[in-house]
């Protein structure tokens, strides 16, 4: 027994606080993540300072090894969340534990299951010894514990998560939502049993547990994001980038269903083309929504600027830069737009949309400029009346860098006027002779010239 009390002795030395302890403790905030007694659960109480509790609960150890049931029900708070952290000492954890069985009452063990669910880590020092004790009393625990315990191995401390998740999943509510079904009372959604479940949640849909893509973007939307603007939790961030996207695999959803995926990924995350530094930790995520975003931009400029243009030369401009993209030449995109194309984009796109700006020089306000990397070099494709312009190299000197906020227009044209021929290193065209495919056949021999690829004429010809 010598040992025993050393043992406990050590633990209150090793986490005795050099600071005062506070008057009010971490453990008097969950409170709020767990729902009323009424509903069988349990909480702490607000008025006590469970640092001075833990305290007081391993001098009882100290003295007795043994612990009454209203000491076993103050213990399960102090486990995890106070100074010192009970279930740091085995000693303390074998006294709760046989205070809990011992007790035959429901109100010590609705302690330590709620301050499970509320604390929950599969990481949490001696996590799977609760685990244990917990779901061998659950079933003689009454509503709602015997039949969460029956129905989803609640307190397994692997299968349980799982379990939850894939319930809130099948039924696109919250893991709090189902456990409120079971009557447990208004559960938190930031506690850390169902904090964990929403990420095993995030995990199941990354790994195409529902291939309904509008399902899957409403339960994300919904559960994982406060207010669908931020995430609830920001160490979810790559799971919920993940679980949109993952998904599709290699395919390009429809229009419609890329335009809502986008909204949602660019409001949390940014534009990964401008802000890289925001997708880091997502890079496959990030390479899929590149993807995407070069159709976007492309549809962007067309779709703008198809308002104001002349629909006889406009519809072959549609033709061949669609033909191009579907050839999966552009391996990026960038649009500039004036005044009057940018109100037009945010309207038809929505606010989060990412384009650039034109600063000053002479531009209409309702042009705009495509950017468009192909192969190792760089393209300008100005609407209305201005050229297509194509630097052969994008790193040679005076060629434009794709994803600016905004660019001189002289930046965006050619430095020479007008050189359709091959061998120069700045090509420029005016789009003259669209009905006869001149400008496009021409173009496209510069393609050529710089991917390896030909476009035949059947490809980019107006229907």
């Amino acid at each position: 027994m010598s040992g025993l009390k050393a043992s406990v002795r050590a633990l209150r030395t090793v986490f005795r606080p050099a600071l005062s302890i506070p008057a009010t403790t971490r453990i008097a905030r969950e409170a709020d993540k767990i729902g009323s007694v009424a509903s069988g659960a349990d909480s702490p109480k607000a008025t006590k300072n469970y640092n001075l509790v833990a305290n007081e609960i391993l001098d009882k150890v100290i003295s007795t090894c043994e612990l009454t049931r209203r000491e076993a029900r103050d213990a399960a708070w102090c486990l995890w969340e106070t100074v010192p952290a009970l279930a740091s000492d085995g000693a303390t954890v074998t006294s709760l534990v046989s205070a809990t069985e011992a007790s035959g009452r429901r109100q010590p063990f609705r302690a330590l299951a709620s301050s499970y669910l509320a604390s929950y880590a599969p990481d949490r020092s001696r996590i799977a010894e609760i685990s244990a004790v917990l779901m061998r009393l659950a079933a003689g625990m009454g509503k709602p514990w015997a039949s969460l315990q029956n129905d989803l191995n609640l307190f397994h401390v692997v299968e349980g998560p799982q379990n939850l998740a894939r319930m809130a999943v099948q039924r696109n509510i919250s893991p709090a939502a189902v456990l409120t079904s079971y009557g447990l009372g208004a559960v938190n959604a930031q506690s850390g049993f169902t904090k964990f479940c929403i990420a095993t949640a995030l995990e199941q849909l990354r790994d195409g547990k529902e291939l309904r893509h509008d399902v899957r973007l409403q339960w994300v939307k919904t559960f994982a994001l406060r207010d669908v603007r931020e995430l609830l939790f920001q160490e979810h961030g790559p799971l919920v980038a993940e679980a949109l996207l993952f998904p599709f695999g290699n395919s390009t959803p429809d229009e419609d269903v890329t335009d809502k995926f986008l909204a949602v990924l660019l409001r949390l995350f940014g534009d990964p083309r401008s802000q890289p530094a925001k997708w880091a930790r997502m890079r496959e995520a990030a390479a899929i929504v590149r993807r995407w975003l070069t159709m976007q931009s492309l549809r962007q400029f067309l779709e703008v600027v198809d308002r104001t243009a002349v629909a006889r030369m406009w519809k072959h401009r549609r033709a061949f830069w669609g033909a191009v993209y579907d050839r999966g030449l552009i391996s990026d995109a960038w649009v500039v737009f004036g005044p009057l194309g940018a109100d037009a984009a945010r309207r038809s796109f929505g606010k989060d949309i990412s384009f650039a700006t034109f600063d000053g020089g002479t531009v209409d306000r309702g042009h705009a400029v495509l950017l468009l990397r192909i192969g190792r070099g760089v393209v300008a494709e100005w609407s209305h009346n201005g050229r297509c312009i194509i630097w052969s190299d994008s790193e040679a000197p005076g060629a434009p860098t794709l994803h600016l906020s905004t660019y001189h227009p002289a930046a965006l044209r050619s430095p020479n006027g007008e050189s359709p021929s091959l061998s120069v290193p700045v090509f420029a065209i005016t789009h003259s002779g669209a009905e006869f495919y001149a400008w496009q056949s021409k173009v496209a021999g510069k393609l050529h010239q710089m991917t390896g690829v030909r476009i035949p004429l059947s490809e980019y010809q107006v229907k």
